[in-house]
């Protein structure tokens, strides 16, 4: 994902109003009820701009826009998408938080991936050529060790990748990172990358927010073919395999990203070299949640095998015919 080795990339509306409340003369009366008085009030109360509870001259909740609102970016390298997101990101943890153990507690709301359905094989009858795995190179850090933090899937150049799951698109182009759940903004990483003019060098990346609290990255395309906003299907062409970024050849990488897990570390070389935040959202290890039986399904490369156990988690997730 990054430039040293992987893939790179990657006014709420206020109504404000007041209402001034005019004295009422005395009437002179006595006896008035005190039930009517009351009634009034409550009348006065409903009917004043922001409601019951509101006090004179304050604002409503911001109105939020729908998923996919902005306006869309659908060429190919274009910019990142919607400014209101599928799925919300929590806050942030505090900076030096996880440092030492790599993950971060937390109480996700999402299912477990074994949990999940209705996801396919983005990459048809590939072969695998790298599994979520330690790798010295690795992005992220879990266990104190360093880890590819998604899938790597190969055909052939050009091959069409479609969609695992229903979702929206969330971004579809060369910045992609910004919707990849960093607990940060990328602002410094992209500063670097736009004083350094290596915006080419970046991967070509699909993010898709699947809906139920995952969302799905898809990187290394020679090319897009959906735009930001769209809804689309499982199985709906979403690009094509290649090899922008930093890839050897063309393959997909496929990343699931848990948007209420806990934080994971990234590689110091990857913070202090490149400009990443220090932390981004769990990475799910694909094969939780992909069956090797279902149609499509890619086979293993001979000599390369899948980690005894899954990182982070304790058990296998793959065994090698």
């Amino acid at each position: 994902m990054p430039i040293p080795r992987r893939f790179r990339q990657a006014v709420p509306i206020r109504e404000q109003g007041s209402q001034s409340i005019s004295r009422r003369r005395t009437l002179g009366m006595v006896g008035i009820p005190l039930v009517m008085v009351a009634s009034a009030a409550i009348v006065i109360g409903l009917t004043r701009p922001g409601g019951p509870g509101t006090s004179p001259g304050s604002s409503p909740p911001p109105i939020s826009l729908p998923t996919g609102a902005a306006a869309a970016d659908g060429s190919p390298g274009g910019q990142t998408g919607p400014t209101t997101e599928a799925t919300p990101l929590p806050s942030a943890p505090p900076p030096s938080a996880g440092i030492e153990s790599g993950l971060v507690p937390d109480a996700p709301r999402s299912a477990e991936p074994e949990a999940l359905t209705g996801y396919h094989w983005p990459l048809r009858r590939g072969r695998i050529s790298a599994f979520f795995a330690p790798r010295d190179e690795g992005f992220l850090v879990v266990d104190d060790e360093r880890i590819h933090e998604g899938l790597d899937v190969t055909t052939f150049c050009g091959d069409r990748i479609r969609a695992a799951h229903d979702g929206i698109v969330l971004a579809a182009g060369r910045r992609a990172a910004e919707q990849m759940a960093f607990s940060e903004p990328l602002d410094a990483y992209f500063a670097r990358i736009d004083r350094r003019g290596s915006e080419g060098y970046l991967s070509i990346t699909v993010v898709i927010d699947d809906g139920n609290g995952y969302r799905s990255v898809y990187a290394h395309l020679s090319d897009v073919a959906v735009e930001v906003g769209q809804r689309v299907k499982s199985g709906r062409v979403i690009g094509y395999e290649g090899a922008t970024g930093n890839a050897s050849g063309c393959h997909l990488h496929y990343e699931m990203i848990r948007t209420d897990g806990p934080w994971m570390k990234v590689a110091g070389e990857f913070v202090s070299d490149a400009g990443y935040p220090p932390l981004v959202r769990e990475r799910i290890d694909p094969l939780r949640v992909l069956s090797l039986d279902a149609a499509g399904a890619p086979r293993f490369i001979p000599g390369i095998d899948p980690p005894k156990e899954s990182p982070g988690l304790g058990r296998p997730t793959a065994t090698p015919p």
